[in-house]
């Protein structure tokens, strides 16, 4: 629910009539090309563009978008099978992860559990079956995770059964061994390690075997050996390391800082590299909040926010990409900032 006193001086202000102007020029350029996608998939794909539908279809009261978004979801399913990649990316845990989101806030009126059924299967079969030698969240392991990380989220209805809350758990479980079991990650799918068992600690399951493995992968770790290109992705696991009590304040506080300094003093040309620092900022921020580190950090981040917004007009828009990593996310984010959304969604990334 908005301010309707904060909503008044944006109009004032013209703040309301700039955002309302950025998102229907992103709804329309949506409307014309979502089609054009080749990918189901929820970073590169038509599942994004459908989360942004249904965002916008709440923000703007109008049900049409709703009925676009309906209009994507039908096409998705379409274009998936039981031989559909499993990836987080671009295949179906990507995609079971945006509806567990949709069901979880209000979008759609569904049994998941019903819904997701086969890819609840065909993971468990991915889990079992495979040996992972890719253990990231876009492409490998920690992606599988971050499916079952929603699917145990899900709230059940009063009187449903819990068995299958009860069978992704023990899948969970099973996933949790083979990470500890299989070869150590390589250095750039390390933080994607961290932060699913992160997330998966606040549910209480096997958290002594996740603190021994959080033990093993980090005993030698140092921000000097962080390759730049990682420097953001390590932010994000660190500050969940450090949201669920593990006391690693001074090196986040280090690495935040490097990671903030980067960003203000380095000016990125591409459009698609400012909407990924935009992304990231935003996430830093939700996670910022569930700590107790500087506040200082949290005001850095606003200045750099408000700067990319300004960078952001129409011709800007018209050149990135159409996906939740692009143009959709884009308006999502633009709602985010505006207060007419919460930061649930944030979650669908890494």
């Amino acid at each position: 629910m908005f301010s309707i006193p904060k909503m008044i001086h944006q109009i004032r202000s013209g703040k309301f009539t700039i955002e309302a102007q950025q998102l229907q020029q992103i709804a329309n350029r949506l409307v014309k090309n979502w089609s054009l996608l080749e990918s189901p998939g929820l970073w590169h794909g038509k599942m994004g563009i459908a989360l942004f539908f249904f965002n916008y279809a709440r923000y703007t009261g109008k049900e049409l978008f709703e009925d676009y978004a309906m209009e994507v979801i039908e096409s998705i399913h379409a274009n998936i099978s039981w031989e559909s990649m499993t990836d987080y990316e671009d295949g179906l845990t990507g995609i079971g992860v945006g509806i567990e989101y949709l069901s979880q806030n209000g979008f759609l009126e569904i049994d998941a559990d019903e819904i997701l059924e086969d890819i609840d299967m065909r993971i468990q079969n991915e889990i079992i079956m495979q040996k992972h030698e890719n253990k990231s969240i876009g492409r490998g392991l920690s992606g599988l995770g971050k499916y079952l990380l929603f699917r145990l989220n899900n709230r059940l209805p009063a009187g449903a059964s819990e068995l299958h809350w009860l069978i992704n758990h023990e899948r969970m479980i099973h996933l949790v061994n083979k990470l500890e079991n299989e070869s150590i990650p390589l250095p750039k799918e390390l933080p994607d390690v961290v932060s699913l068992l992160c997330n998966v600690y606040r549910l209480s399951i096997c958290n002594l075997k996740i603190e021994r493995y959080f033990d093993k992968i980090l005993k030698n770790f140092s921000i000097d050996n962080i390759e730049t290109e990682y420097l953001f992705a390590w932010v994000l696991a660190l500050l969940r390391l450090v949201s669920i009590g593990n006391q690693k304040i001074e090196l986040v506080d280090k690495i935040i800082d490097l990671a903030l300094q980067a960003i203000e003093s380095v000016e990125v040309s591409s459009e698609n590299g400012i909407i990924n620092q935009l992304l990231w900022l935003l996430q830093c921020k939700r996670l910022l909040a569930q700590t107790e580190l500087s506040m200082s950090f949290k005001n850095r981040i606003v200045a750099l926010v408000n700067k990319i917004y300004k960078q952001m007009d129409d011709i800007f828009l018209e050149n990135i990409e159409l996906s939740l990593q692009g143009c959709a996310g884009t308006g999502i984010a633009i709602m985010t900032i505006s207060g007419f959304c919460d930061g649930a969604w944030l979650d669908l990334l890494m």
